[in-house]
Parts: structure tokens; sequence; C-alpha cells
């Protein structure tokens, strides 16, 4: 009767099971460690492409911000420069301005109606005269008011003057003494001046007749 030792060949398949386990459990391990790495290495990869994304917007940003300041600044001198013309021009429309008045004031005065007295205080106008009527003094405020240099025309108060004397002495004819009131525009706009008007040097001017 033959017999046949089994014995090796069993731990030599137990040795090979151990060596299959320990292959899959290898196997399994690296799975996971190659699950854990491979994520992050994207990760890593896509933060480091959002890193340079956020740098390159911000370096835009930067740019945009510096062009709106040099819009802002370019505004703020163009903002100047219109500014100072302007006072430039007004200035010059000034300068006449006084000229202009006084001419439309002669220019405004009916006959049988004499100019007594004219102050200018802070643009405003008082006119003292006397007229033969009333009608005269209406005539003279409505050429008053069509002036460019006049607006807001008003009269504060009339009154029967002292009775002239004649040429013999006697007691000649009355008058009617009157107070208009009115703005006065050097710019020559009829009011519609977009900076208020300002007296010139003087601040007040008297003409006596």
């Amino acid at each position: 009767m033959i017999r046949i030792n089994l014995l090796p060949t069993k731990e030599a398949q137990r040795a090979f099971d151990r060596r299959q386990q320990l292959s899959v459990a290898a196997l399994g391990f690296l799975l996971a460690v190659l699950c854990m790495v491979v994520p992050y290495v994207l990760q890593t990869h896509q933060l480091s492409s959002l890193d340079q994304e956020v740098a390159h917007l911000r370096s835009e940003i930067a740019k945009l911000d510096e062009q709106t300041r040099e819009v802002r600044d370019l505004d703020k001198k163009r903002l100047e420069l219109q500014a100072k013309l302007k006072v430039i021009d007004d200035l010059k429309q000034k300068r006449v301005g006084p000229v202009r008045i006084i001419e439309d004031l002669s220019a405004a005065t009916p006959e049988k109606l004499w100019l007594v007295e004219f102050s200018d205080v802070n643009a405003l106008a008082t006119i003292t005269g006397l007229a033969l009527d009333n009608q005269t003094i209406a005539t003279f405020m409505r050429q008053l008011q069509s002036s460019k240099y006049f607006f807001e025309v008003d009269l504060v108060e009339t009154s029967q003057s002292e009775p002239m004397r004649g040429p013999a002495g006697g007691e000649g004819a009355r008058f009617k003494k009157f107070i208009i009131k009115a703005h006065l525009d050097y710019l020559g706009t009829g009011g519609q001046s977009a900076l208020a008007p300002s007296p010139p040097p003087a601040a007040a001017k008297k003409t006596g007749t």
C-alpha cells in the first residue's frame, strides 16, 4: 500500500492563501490611498488655478480702480476749469453791467419824469423821483421792467410833493413823488442768471439831479 504525505502541500496552499490575502489587502490599501490622494491632488490643482484667477481678477480690479480715479480726477479738473471760465465770463459781463444799467435807466425815463436819486446796495436799486402823474410813473416802471438789467420792479411809495415856486414867487405845480425798488442783474439776463448778482466794488452809488 502506497502512502502519500499531503502536509507539505497543505502548508503550501495555506501559504499561497496568505500571500493572496496580503496581496488583496495591499491592493485595497493602495486603492484607498489612491482614493484619498487623487482628489487631494485634483483639489490642489483646482485651488492653484483659482488662486491664479483671483490674482488676475484683483489685478484687473486694481487697473479699473486706477482708471476710475483718473476719470474722477479728469471730471474734477473739468468742473474746476468750467467754474473758472464762468467766473471770468461773469467778471467780463459785470465790467460792462453798471454802464448798461445807467444807459437802460436813462432810456426808460419818459418825459415829464425826473430822477432825484438812484442808489444801488447789494444789487437792489432804490429809485426816487418826481413825475407829473401816476400814468407817467407806470410808463417808467413798464419800460424799466423791459430792460434785461432790471427785474422785479416794484412801486414802494407815492406821495404828493410840495408845490413848486413859480417864477414870480407864487405857488407852482405839484408833482407825484415816488420811490421804486428793483433788483439788478449785472449779467443782463433779466434775473435768470445762475449766479446771484454781486455789486461792483463800491457798495453803493448815488447820483442826484
